[in-house]
């Protein structure tokens, strides 16, 4: 498995700017609750992005078999751990429910839409 670093490097860049620009307004609004609810939810999307390139890393080479398995089923099982992490975060850690659902919307559309563009960008390099 070779690491994309130009990709990786991407997701930080996305990471920063998203953060630059959602920081000041909602520092300015928010409390201590909301804040904390918008940094778990990034940090989720962002651990399920890295999931979900490792899985696409280790199977490109691989059969279309063995890599739908990987990235498909891959796919439900980060959402699985998503929720998950989602529930366990409101119910035992209390955190804000709606700030933690809009910000891993936001975070996950970003991340989705990076995923689409490496996917992308790996399927045109190998023909």
């Amino acid at each position: 498995m070779k690491i994309d670093w130009s990709f990786l490097k991407l997701v930080l860049f996305c990471f920063v700017c998203a953060t630059l620009l959602i920081y000041y307004p909602i520092s300015e609004f928010a409390t201590a609750q909301v804040m904390r609810s918008i940094v778990a939810g990034g940090i989720m999307s962002l651990v399920n992005l890295l999931l979900g390139y490792f899985a696409i890393e280790a199977s490109f080479e691989k059969s279309h078999t063995v890599f739908l398995k990987y990235v498909l089923g891959g796919m439900v099982a980060r959402l699985m751990l998503m929720w998950a992490a989602f529930l366990l975060l409101i119910r035992v850690f209390g955190f804000h429910a709606a700030s933690l659902m809009l910000s891993l919307l936001f975070f996950y559309a970003m991340n989705l839409g990076l995923e689409i563009y490496y996917l992308q960008k790996r399927v045109s390099t190998k023909k």
